[in-house]
C-alpha cells in the first residue's frame, strides 16, 4: 500500500469517527424507523437535485411547487430536521476537504471559459 493510500485510509478513518459523521449516521437510524419517511426524504431530495442540474428537461415552477409542498410537510418532523443538517454539515465538511487538496495541489490548468 502506498503512503498516499495510507493517509487516504486515515482521513477517511478520521472523519467517520468525527461528529459530522456520527451524528449523520445517528440521524439516519433515526428516520429509517418511522415506515417510508426515509424514501420521502429521498424524494424531496431527488426534486432538489433535479431542479439544481437538469432545469432544462423539468417544468421549473411545477417542481419548485411540489418541492416546498414536500418541504413543507416534511420540515415539520423534528427527525427530518435533524437528518437534513446532519447531512448538510458532513457534505460541507467533505466540500472543505476536497477544497484543502485542491489548493495545496498545483494543477495547470487553463482557463476554460
Amino acid at each position: 500500500m502506498s503512503f498516499i493510500d495510507t493517509c487516504t485510509e486515515m482521513l477517511i478513518s478520521a472523519i467517520k469517527n468525527g461528529n459530522s459523521y456520527r451524528q449523520y449516521c445517528a440521524a439516519l437510524e433515526e428516520i429509517k424507523k418511522t415506515p417510508g419517511l426515509k424514501e420521502q426524504v429521498d424524494e424531496l431530495r431527488r426534486l432538489n437535485y433535479q431542479i439544481q442540474n437538469q432545469s432544462t428537461d423539468i417544468n421549473l415552477d411545477t417542481a419548485l411547487e411540489n418541492l416546498d409542498e414536500k418541504m413543507e410537510k416534511l420540515c415539520r418532523i423534528v427527525e427530518v430536521n435533524q437528518f437534513l443538517d446532519a447531512e448538510m454539515a458532513l457534505c460541507r465538511q467533505l466540500q472543505e476537504i476536497s477544497a484543502a487538496v485542491h489548493q495545496g495541489i498545483y494543477l495547470d490548468i487553463p482557463d476554460l471559459s
